[in-house]
Formats: C-alpha cells, sequence, structure tokens
C-alpha cells in the first residue's frame, strides 16, 4: 500500500506534465534512442489551455475517508519544469521496453521525491532499498513482495534486505525476489533520473555530463529533425516505426506502419493560435506520394463535416497536407482562446451549458399545457438503498375539462429509483369527493410518460401528485394538460382522431 502511495507521489506530477511541452533539450537524449516523449509544464501554465486544465484538476478533489481534500496544482505544477523519456527498445510487450525519464524541476521536487523515498526505505526496506554502490543518491522499488524461501532454507528478511541495500544485485534480481519495478537516481545535475534498470540511469547520467552521445551530436536521426521541425511545441511524440508487429497483418494501422519509417506528432502555441504537427516519413517516394493521397483525403472529409460553430469550421477547414520529399506533414491551427472557452464548457452541468438543448428536454416533458414543473428534492437516502421516501405536490387552481388529457412526464437525469405513485383530484371548493389514479390504470406513452383522461365534470380542481422522490436532486418532474378538441359541427368534415383513449381509472 505504501508502495502504491509512494509511486503515485512521485509520478503524479510528471503525470501532469505529459499534456504539454515546450522546446526539447537534444542533449538529455541518448543518440541511440527510438522513441521521445518530452513535456514542459512551464508553457502548458502560461496558455489559455493550460490555465482552464490547471482549473478543472484543482476542482477535482480527494476523498480521505474523514473528509475531502484538494490539490494546489498550481503549486504542484510549478515543481516540475518538463520531463523528457525515451528508449532505445520498441516492443509491444510492456515488460520488455526499456527507457529513461529525465525530470527537470525545482529544487522542491527533489527534496519532496527523495524525502519520500528515505522514509518508505526506513519503513518497508525489502520494498524501497536504497541503492548504495552508485555514485549519487538512488533507490530502488520492488515490483512485488519477498517471495517466501524453500522450506530447507530459514527466513532472513534483514539479511536479504541488507544484500540489496549493498548492490548485491544479480542483473535486475536479488535474492528470492521479482525484479525490481523501478531505479529513481538523484545525480548533482538538477534533475530525477527513473528507469527499469541499473545500466540506463548511468547511461543517462552520462548523455547529461557530455560523456555519451546524444541527439544534439546525430543531427541525421530522424529524431533530431522531429525535434527541430516542432519547435515551439509543448507536447512532442515522436518515433522510429519498431520491425516488431504491433498489429495484424490485415490491420489498417500495419499497413500504414509499412508505408512509413518514421513520425511524429506535436501540439504547441504560436501567439494567440495552438498548433498541432504531425510528420511521417516514408519509406519510399512511392509510399510518400500515397501518404499524401491518404491525409489528403482524411482533410477533405473533414472539411465536408457539418457545424454551425464557425470556429470549429475554420479549425476543421485549416488542416493543410504538404509533401517535401519522403517526409509528409499535416497541420491544424484553432484559437487558442476558443480551445480554452470549449474546455470550461465541458466542466458545466449539461443543462447550463446547452440552453437549447435543456429547453427542448423540458419542451418534450410538456403535452399541452403545463401545470407545474419542478426538480427533486435533496435529502438522506435509505443506507440499504431502498427507494427514497413518497413525497407530495401540491398543484391548486387547475381547470380541467372530461376529457381532459393529464400528462405525468418524469426525466431522471443520473437519479435512481424514481416513479409516480400516484395522482389525487379534488373539487377545489370540497364540494365532491376526491378521484385517485394510479399508473398501473394510465396508459404508458413512451419510457418517461403516462397519460389518463381526467372522467369527471368540468371545474376547478386541486392536484395532489404523489411520487418517489430522488434524494440526490437530480431528477425533475412535469405535469401537464391538453383539453379535448371541440365537437365540429355535423355539417362540417370531422378532424382526424388524436389517438385512441384510455379507459377511466376506478376511483378510490
Amino acid at each position: 500500500m505504501k508502495k502504491h502511495f509512494l509511486l503515485t507521489a512521485l509520478l503524479l506530477p510528471l503525470l501532469s506534465a505529459l499534456p504539454a511541452l515546450a522546446s526539447v533539450n537534444p542533449a538529455v537524449v541518448s543518440a541511440d534512442a527510438k522513441w521521445l516523449v518530452y513535456a514542459d509544464l512551464n508553457a502548458l501554465r502560461a496558455s489559455p489551455i493550460g490555465q482552464e486544465l490547471i482549473a478543472m484538476a484543482e476542482k477535482a478533489q480527494l476523498d480521505t475517508g474523514s473528509g475531502k481534500v484538494g490539490i494546489d496544482w498550481q503549486k504542484l505544477s510549478a515543481t516540475v519544469g518538463s520531463a523528457t523519456a525515451y528508449g532505445a527498445n520498441i516492443s509491444p510487450d510492456p515488460k520488455q521496453i526499456d527507457g529513461t525519464l529525465v525530470v527537470q524541476g525545482t529544487a522542491d521536487l527533489r527534496k519532496i521525491a527523495e524525502s519520500i523515498l528515505i522514509q518508505l526505505n526506513l519503513a518497508q526496506p525489502e520494498e524501497v532499498a536504497e541503492i548504495t554502490d552508485l555514485p549519487f543518491p538512488a533507490y530502488a522499488i520492488r515490483a512485488v513482495k519477498h517471495q517466501p524461501k524453500p522450506p530447507s532454507e530459514k527466513p532472513n528478511d534483514a539479511k536479504d534486505a541488507d544484500e540489496l541495500v549493498k548492490g548485491k544485485v544479480d542483473g535486475n534480481k536479488s535474492v528470492n525476489s521479482t525484479s525490481l519495478d523501478l531505479f529513481i537516481a538523484f545525480p548533482p545535475e538538477a534533475v530525477v533520473l527513473v528507469s527499469k534498470s541499473r545500466p540506463q540511469i548511468l547511461k543517462a547520467r552520462e548523455v547529461l555530463r557530455g560523456i555519451a552521445p546524444s541527439l544534439t551530436k546525430t543531427p541525421d536521426s530522424p529524431l533530431a529533425k522531429f525535434v527541430q521541425a516542432s519547435d515551439g511545441a509543448y507536447l512532442i511524440a515522436a518515433s522510429i516505426v519498431p520491425t516488431e508487429k504491433f498489429f495484424s497483418a490485415d490491420a489498417t494501422q500495419a499497413r500504414i506502419l509499412k508505408m512509413t519509417s518514421a513520425g511524429s506528432l506535436a501540439f504547441g502555441e504560436r501567439g494567440d493560435t495552438t498548433f498541432a504537427h504531425s510528420e511521417l516519413v516514408a519509406s519510399s517516394d512511392q509510399m510518400a506520394e500515397k501518404l499524401m493521397k491518404i491525409l489528403q483525403g482524411m482533410t477533405a472529409m473533414m472539411s465536408l463535416a457539418e457545424t454551425n460553430d464557425k470556429q470549429l469550421a475554420e479549425f476543421l477547414n485549416s488542416a493543410a497536407v504538404n509533401r517535401n520529399g519522403d517526409t509528409v506533414t499535416l497541420d491544424l491551427a484553432y484559437s487558442s482562446t476558443r480551445l480554452a472557452a470549449m474546455i470550461k464548457t465541458l466542466q458545466q452541468p449539461q443543462q447550463s451549458r446547452s440552453p437549447d438543448r435543456a429547453v427542448a428536454r423540458t419542451t418534450q416533458m410538456i403535452n399541452g399545457k403545463s401545470l407545474a414543473e419542478w426538480q427533486a428534492e435533496s435529502g438522506p437516502a435509505n443506507a440499504d438503498g431502498t427507494p427514497g421516501p413518497i413525497v407530495v405536490k401540491t398543484i391548486e387552481n387547475i381547470a380541467l375539462k372530461n376529457g381532459t388529457l393529464l400528462t405525468l412526464a418524469r426525466q431522471s437525469n443520473g437519479g435512481r429509483n424514481i416513479r409516480y405513485d400516484h395522482i389525487e383530484i379534488a373539487p377545489a371548493d370540497h364540494s365532491g369527493m376526491s378521484l385517485t389514479f394510479r399508473p398501473e390504470f394510465m396508459r404508458a406513452a413512451g419510457p418517461r410518460w403516462q397519460q389518463f383522461q381526467f372522467p369527471g365534470t368540468d371545474g376547478i380542481y386541486i392536484l395532489k401528485v404523489a411520487y418517489l422522490n430522488d434524494p440526490e436532486g437530480k431528477a425533475t418532474f412535469a405535469v401537464s394538460a391538453k383539453d379535448p378538441r371541440v365537437e365540429a359541427p355535423a355539417s362540417a368534415p370531422v378532424a382526424p382522431s388524436s389517438g385512441p383513449l384510455i379507459s377511466e381509472p376506478k376511483n378510490k
């Protein structure tokens, strides 16, 4: 459990950095890298989109059981400057992928991460071990708990932990344990290194020091070219197409992969515009021509999409496909302010962010003249999960005619166990007996409508609608009335019927 907390605490700021990126520093990436993901949280925080994403994240709260705790994402994201992940191996099996994560941030990031690791090493040395044979502080997190020893061998957890601390590791395995999950290192340089293997940690530091070659010394590398072409982006993902099969031979993805040797995707901001830039390096000139035609067809289909959003239409029409030798590019651009507004809109309740839909939904609940519309009353729910209490809604001074069609409508809106129990209709002047109508004697006009015709005489009435309340307060209810048609004179043509009438319910 503590190990899971540690991974969350360490990776949370890293994951929060992944949606953003600025200029990649090729000096921190090994020359033999075949894939690369780079993100810069500083650039994200400065953009309108980043501000809305952070505002959205800050609304999310962690329930601790005794209360809810919010996270100051502004402070959290400020501790991480950038994150660069790269590796020299690509495999469909995640366990076979090697790589290194280089996190550049403030001194507080290192202090917080190393403090957590030290504390967990003291509490759980068999799961979080200090590595002492590296030239800088480092810790290893074991993937699973210690495995039992053979019956012939007495357990000695203290000895095993000591051997792990001293670095007596055979490859990535220690005595009676599974492979280690992560190595986390704190070299003198202002970075935190994370990898699945000790050699990768050491190699990453040599790249940082300039001892091992980096992308800056291999300008012909496809990854280096992608980085140069994506200047100003705040997210870049690039990869050389692997030789391993990730998809079945007849899959569309497999056919496209056969046409390319490398590809990249970048998002960023230039001025007041957010852009997306994609590059595909074809395996030959012939394949480059085919790739260009495929992308041109896709963008043509996008431009035919119908929308009443002028800005969105401009975005769809902004897609541009170009070819330069064996490289095919796709570019899109959209207003950053507009994108931020769209993200903000997604955070609003459905009805408030779409007034037209809300009106349409309300209209669908009304048949004729609205007599009453109301929201469920929030309140305590039954502990055993049974339906909520029956609540009575009183509607006074309603004029009804003999044959008036009454409609009871409801919308759950995410609520549960809501329904009408009965409706009682009594003369407003208390001059006669009340009539009670139950749903089982009404006509079901769709999943949310129940209808019946009023069998009494014309007059003014009081309606008491009994329904099962939604304790969450999400459900909405509506009662409407539609008077019967006036009979046409005998000489006039008869109007078409509005549909079969239901039989009168039994009065109770």
